[in-house]
């Protein structure tokens, strides 16, 4: 005897199935990426990974030095203000970065 599996039961099935384990397998196996490591990727990497500005990663310095040249400033480097990236961020950044290997 053929057995007819009803399209829409199956999809229900799948859907649930999705629906309920899916998503911890897919955050299990995603990298955590904070909001620091966010903004170096989307901003910082314009400059400190392209050859316009100097690497700042696996540098070893201290998360106060990153902090200070962010808001200050230094030669080329623009200041970032409070608009442009919060202390929280910034603080994660600082995180990152000081956290950073050297690139062999």
């Amino acid at each position: 005897m053929k057995t007819i599996l009803n399209p829409s039961l199956t999809l229900a099935a799948l859907l649930a199935l999705l629906a309920g384990h899916a998503p911890g397998a897919l955050a299990q196996s995603a990298p955590q990426i904070n909001k620091g490591q966010q903004f170096y990727q989307k901003v910082c990497a314009k400059c400190h990974e392209t050859g316009i500005g100097p690497v700042i990663t696996g540098r070893g310095l201290p998360e106060e030095t990153y902090v200070y040249i962010a808001r200050h400033g230094q030669n080329a480097m623009p200041a970032f203000r409070m608009t442009d990236i919060d202390d929280a961020t910034l603080q994660e950044l600082a995180k990152y970065l000081s956290a950073t290997k050297p690139k062999p």
